[in-house]
């Protein structure tokens, strides 16, 4: 059995993962190249500026999406899971230290143990606070 697919049929709709991992890839490279704007923008939104963390998150919240939805399979989740970190980075920003991640990975760490817990409370473990 033959599957054919015309060119341009295929969308992150369809296949969520192929198109995530296809902006991963182009998210990370940009994100290496801009992490001193992060920083920039994590003490920005350290002192409550607004557009400063719709600027974090337009550039890091597909690759984070991706992320959570690794986990949970479930884009709706993962899309509430990127929201919640994003309200976290609001309030935690100014604990946020460069001298041991860099903002991405520490946006990343926190979708993580998000995506985690949720995922242990959809399945009925008691979650574990870290």
């Amino acid at each position: 059995m033959t599957c054919r697919v015309r060119a341009g049929s295929l969308s992150p709709e369809t296949l969520p993962l192929r198109g995530y991992v296809t902006r991963i890839a182009v998210e990370v490279r940009q994100s290496r190249e801009q992490s001193v704007s992060d920083v920039a923008l994590l003490e920005r939104v350290a002192e409550g500026d607004v557009r400063a963390l719709s600027e974090l998150s337009a550039r890091h919240a597909l690759s984070l999406r991706a992320l959570a939805f690794g986990i949970l399979r479930d884009a709706v989740e993962a899309e509430q899971v990127v929201q919640s970190t994003f309200r976290e980075v609001r309030y935690e920003a100014g604990r946020f230290d460069p001298a041991h991640f860099p903002v991405f990975g520490w946006l990343s760490e926190l979708t993580r143990v998000s995506a985690l817990q949720r995922s242990r409370v959809r399945a009925g473990s008691p979650s574990i606070v870290s």
